[in-house]
């Protein structure tokens, strides 16, 4: 295995939280391949020095970490085990530490299936943050896998994350912690949400509203951050709305194999979705539900 001073890491999912870890370990020095399936997302990286890759398979050959950044399960099963994945490559010492938001049984499934087949190590990697943390070594990085694997990235880790956590061998554990994190995050940005439009429709000035808010112990990352762009409708996003609906299904999924209820979140799924459908608030950021319920109150203005 390469030293801390000359290691390759592979970035494969050069999307927004992916072109932050990968500008962020640019900027740290680190030597970085990539591959994405939209080309043009490359040529930015191409110019600081990172070399791409036609297939996840030869960029595998070449590196001595991957980071794995992808949309969903479906994705990440595609770079991993299908034609010119990573499982092709013979590159037995690699070690895959994965970020994308998915169920913990898919993420032990992945993890079993890589070992047996090539003797790669796979840790689940989900994080918490944004791009602008990611760029910024600011993301919360929760890990779970073989430890050995994990000590061995863990200067990778280091440097993009301004926390790490370890929640030991079994592959799964963090993933779990992440879809309840997320749960948190539509609900409180429903809301949050709802709280704006009964304010407006009682005649409150909604940035007095909000500005009151922040200065209260109700005030979240959600309020400080989003509220400002929710009252300029500035839903340029930082994560989809269409994701969040994705990981919202997720939890429900893992739910039901754990057979335990979760009306709340049940409620959030069906607006998410039912926001998903609407034009096309599920490219826009998460926030965006916020003109969803808005819309739902138009004929009351």
């Amino acid at each position: 295995m390469a030293s801390d001073y000359n290691e390759t890491v592979g970035i494969i999912g050069i999307g927004m939280l992916g072109a932050g870890i990968t500008q962020r370990l640019i900027d740290q020095g680190t030597k970085i391949n990539i591959y994405n399936r939209d080309k043009t997302k490359l040529r930015y990286f191409e110019k600081m020095g990172a070399k791409s890759f036609d297939n996840p398979c030869s960029l595998a050959n070449e590196s001595d970490y991957i980071v794995t950044c992808v949309t969903n399960f479906e994705s990440l099963n595609d770079v991993l085990f299908n034609k010119q994945g990573i499982v092709e490559s013979n590159n037995s010492e690699l070690i895959i530490a994965d970020c994308t938001t998915i169920r913990p049984d898919q993420s032990f499934y992945c993890s079993k299936l890589l070992k047996e087949k090539k003797g790669m190590s796979f840790l689940s990697a989900p994080v918490m943050g944004g791009p602008s943390d990611a760029k910024n070594g600011e993301l919360i990085s929760m890990v779970c896998g073989d430890k050995k694997s994990f000590e061995k990235m863990h200067s990778i880790f280091n440097k993009v994350s301004k926390h790490i956590f370890y929640f030991g061998e079994d592959n799964g554990v963090s993933n779990s912690i992440k879809l309840a994190l997320n749960l948190n995050i539509a609900i409180i940005s429903l809301a949050f949400s709802e709280g704006i439009i009964f304010a407006k429709h009682s005649g409150i000035d909604p940035e007095t509203y909000l500005r009151i808010f922040n200065l209260t112990k109700l005030k979240t990352g959600i309020s400080e951050s989003k509220g400002p762009k929710i009252l300029k409708n500035d839903f340029s996003p930082s994560f989809f709305l269409k994701n969040m609906l994705k990981d919202l299904d997720l939890v429900m999924e893992t739910a039901q194999s754990l057979q335990i209820s979760l009306p709340i979140t049940s409620l959030s799924q069906q607006l998410f979705r039912a926001a998903n459908n609407c034009n096309d608030l599920g490219e826009k950021d998460y926030s965006a539900v916020f003109q969803f319920l808005g819309k739902l109150n138009d004929s009351h203005n």
